[in-house]
């Protein structure tokens, strides 16, 4: 087994585990959304909004999640030709910065629904909060709005709870354009000041395309402990569930996350590990893992992955069945009984990188290789 060479879905997990002090919470899904699929992302986000802030700033997040969610289910495109299909379903990122949680939707629109698009933006960006008060009445009050079901009623009202002006883009794509539409919560009102909306929606922007390049549907980075593990599991299952081959993806990915969670180095005392998952579909689904570790168990992590991977099936049934010890000098190789279990079932060997950095702790990365 050789370290990772560099890939963009590795540097696509390296580089959003790092910056773990600056943005404490990411979720990037990207794909078909359903029922089942947005109830499970505000579950996952909901336990670290009430982890990280007030129930004022979760209560706000919440609402303007709910709202966005249900436009992108709503508006989520599919192009039945293929030619585009890279960009079917829709989009949904949320981060926390410091200064704001950056909440961005997107899905594919055609030239007249970004017209019409543009033109609601540009009318509701210009508006202050009391002129936005109005609006949302009399858009409410005109049965003509309602009956043409066009009238943006949900985007003034997002506009509304939000932080900032609601902010948007139109990148060309073929046949079309995909439609990005960001939004701010407030975490503090100083740096907030000093924020730059305009930034928000260009990371989101820079996120999505790279994970395009990479073939991601998800990514997560938060505080990992029992509750989101759980619901990241079923994520991934109601996310590959209309495909025969995605059975089981959660089963894996949930000793892979526990495995972070028991092991990931917490150097500043948090209610949880800190760690990044990806779920990548190429020919078969990929999942990686990301965490730091810590200097001194560096070689030791090593050999370790190193063993599980050169064990046989026999030895492989041993170490998990807790009755024989192998490669004993290795003192900590029992504790890997459940990364042992998850190459039995899966079949396929880790590959795992280290970085080391001069900022921060040595960070490992883990990919495996669940179907094929």
């Amino acid at each position: 087994m050789a370290e990772l060479n560099t890939k963009p879905e590795y540097d696509l997990v390296f580089n959003t585990g790092k910056s773990v002090e600056e943005e404490q919470f990411l979720f990037a899904c990207r794909g078909n959304f359903n029922t089942t699929i947005t109830d499970n992302i505000l579950l996952l986000t909901e336990d670290n909004l009430l982890a990280l802030d007030t129930n004022k700033v979760a209560k706000k997040v919440y609402y303007l999640m709910v709202e966005g969610l249900q436009n992108i289910t709503r508006h989520q495109h599919f192009d039945e030709t293929g030619a585009n299909s890279m960009y079917d379903g829709g989009l949904f990122i949320i981060k926390r910065k410091k200064a704001a949680y950056s909440i961005t939707y997107g899905n594919y629109v055609d030239e007249e629904v970004r017209d019409v698009l543009t033109h609601k933006l540009h009318a509701i960006s210009e508006k202050d909060s009391s002129e936005l008060k109005e609006y949302y009445l009399e858009i409410l009050n005109n049965t003509s709005f309602s009956h043409k079901g066009g009238a943006g009623l949900g985007l003034v009202d997002m506009a509304r709870k939000s932080s900032g002006k609601l902010i948007f883009e139109f990148q060309p794509i073929p046949d079309g354009f995909f439609y990005y539409l960001n939004l701010t919560i407030a975490i503090d009102s100083e740096l907030y000041e000093d924020c730059n909306q305009e930034d928000y929606l260009k990371e989101a922007i820079g996120l999505h395309n790279e994970m395009l390049s990479s073939n991601s549907l998800i990514l997560f980075k938060g505080l990992l402990n029992e509750g989101n593990v759980a619901h990241l599991s079923n994520q991934i299952d109601t996310t590959v569930s209309d495909i025969p081959e995605g059975e089981g993806l959660g089963l894996v990915m949930t000793e892979l996350l526990k495995n972070v969670a028991k092991h990931a180095y917490n150097r500043f005392n948090q209610s949880g590990k800190p760690g990044v998952f990806l779920l990548q579909r190429e020919l078969d689904y990929n999942m990686l893992t990301g965490n730091f570790i810590q200097e001194r168990k560096k070689d030791q992590v090593r050999e370790v992955l190193h063993a599980i991977n050169d064990l046989t099936t026999e030895e492989l049934n041993a170490i998990i069945s807790n009755k024989v010890a192998i490669h004993q000098e290795l003192g900590e190789l029992p504790k890997g009984q459940g990364l042992a279990n998850l190459r039995r079932i899966t079949g396929h060997s880790f590959q795992h990188n280290i970085i080391d950095s001069e900022d921060n702790p040595p960070y490992l990365i883990l990919k495996i290789q669940v179907k094929g």
